[in-house]
């Protein structure tokens, strides 16, 4: 009888439009968890006696959940302050390991665990290419793992010198004794230091003592602590000693005598320090105002304006900074920086196809197809955004119009039922 039909197509709706509201309930309850992909019901209906021909094979049965299927559009992304906090602008999922296989997500609010690996909120490690030394990525994907991570020592092997060395300064009779650092001292006019480091990373002090020997000529006296190699600590021990000759400007006329000093400290290499006084002018009448671009000799009191060197030692890892195209690049200690690691973005054929399994991941499935891996803005994947998460895309304004919509069909088909039941009565009431 078609009122019993109408009862168990009744029934179908409700069952429908209650999990369609359970949908709905996810999505609003999840609006504010990062990275989250709101879903959508997807409706089918049902047909009796299809094909028995006739207007029977014609009424339906009802409805049924065809389909869930989340919605991969993207979400605001919000800046967190966070230095491991990654956004993907655009597409691409964040590749993650679980220890058995790889898993899949758009929240990318990352921590660094105790050992030192980059993880998710629930430890699974974040995949990237290791890079090698001209920053290409090699090897097949692998945790992205800081532990250990240093900056190797480059000894230094050039500095430079800006500095004034005064015009009226007293001619030191007898010149310069090298003999100890106090004789030193008192038979140059002006001295200065820098510091240099060794191939081991260890941290010396270059002393330079400048003595007036004439008018506009200097002769300059390099020197270290003689403990630093292998000597008597506290004597000075003299590299090498040069001579600068100036022009009647003050600019420097003669390319110093002394250009490279060879060193061997205690332990380390031997290495030569490139000595860098500026550029000579032999001629300042056609080059007027060359020479000054590193030691002159003005009437102004001697001082250093600037000086430089283009060693450092060892440094620890002190933070982590992320670019656009997921480069990973370690900041060290020593002021340098290194690039480690580059993330990987995964991307598919049917995202909507994933297999949610809750906390914002997802697994592959026989419809999605396999993920195509790539780096960061590349062969269509998304750009990294660091210090930020994406947020939920679900738009609170719509997910309410859908559940006002769903709810009056849950209650229509709850009358249809009410209706069914009335007609049943009054039907049984026919034969009183």
């Amino acid at each position: 009888m078609a009122i019993f039909g109408a009862l168990g197509t009744a029934r179908s709706g409700l069952v429908a439009t209650g999990a369609a509201l359970s949908v709905i309930g996810n999505n609003i309850a999840n609006v504010n968890t990062v990275g989250f992909k709101g879903s959508r019901t997807d409706f089918a209906d049902l047909l009796s006696a299809q094909g028995g021909g006739g207007s029977a094979g014609k009424i339906g049965l009802g409805t049924r959940i065809g389909r869930i299927s989340g919605a991969f559009t993207q979400g605001n992304i919000e800046s967190t302050g966070r230095p491991t906090d990654l956004a993907i602008e655009g597409n691409g999922f964040f590749m993650v390991s679980n220890g058995d296989g790889h898993l899949f997500t758009r929240a990318g609010n990352f921590r660094l665990d105790a050992d030192g690996n980059l993880v998710t909120n629930q430890g699974l490690q974040v995949q990237g290419f290791a890079l090698n030394n001209l920053q290409v990525p090699v090897g097949a994907p692998t945790n992205v793992t800081i532990t250990g991570a240093s900056s190797q020592p480059v000894p230094t092997s050039a500095l430079s010198l800006k500095s004034n060395l005064r015009a009226d300064s007293a001619i030191i009779a007898g010149g310069f004794d090298g003999t100890s650092f106090d004789t030193a001292y008192a038979t140059s006019n002006f001295t200065t230091s820098i510091n240099v480091f060794d191939s081991l990373g260890a941290r010396h002090t270059l002393n330079l003592f400048f003595t007036r020997t004439g008018t506009n000529t200097w002769d300059y006296t390099v020197g270290v602590d003689a403990g630093d190699t292998g000597g008597t600590p506290g004597d000075l021990n003299a590299l090498g000693t040069g001579q600068l000759v100036f022009n009647e400007d003050g600019s420097l006329r003669d390319p110093p005598t002394l250009a490279t000093v060879a060193v061997t400290f205690t332990g380390a290499a031997a290495q030569d320090i490139a000595l860098n006084f500026g550029t000579p002018n032999p001629d300042p009448i056609t080059n007027p105002g060359l020479g000054i671009d590193g030691i002159t000799q003005f009437a102004g009191p001697s001082a250093v304006g600037f000086q430089s060197q283009n060693g450092y030692g060892a440094g620890q890892l002190l933070s982590l900074d992320f670019s656009e195209t997921g480069v990973v690049t370690g900041v060290f200690d020593n002021g340098q920086t290194r690039p480690l690691f580059q993330l990987v973005l995964a991307n598919f054929m049917a995202p909507d196809a994933l297999t949610p399994l809750g906390n914002g991941l997802y697994r592959e499935s026989v419809d999605s197809g396999s993920p195509a891996i790539g780096t960061p803005e590349s062969g269509g994947l998304g750009s990294i955004v660091a210090g930020a998460v994406e947020l939920s895309n679900v738009a609170i304004a719509q997910e309410f119009i859908d559940l006002i919509s769903t709810q009056r069909s849950f209650q229509a088909n709850a009358r249809i039922i009410t209706s069914s039941d009335t007609l049943l009565n009054d039907l049984i009431n026919i034969v009183r």
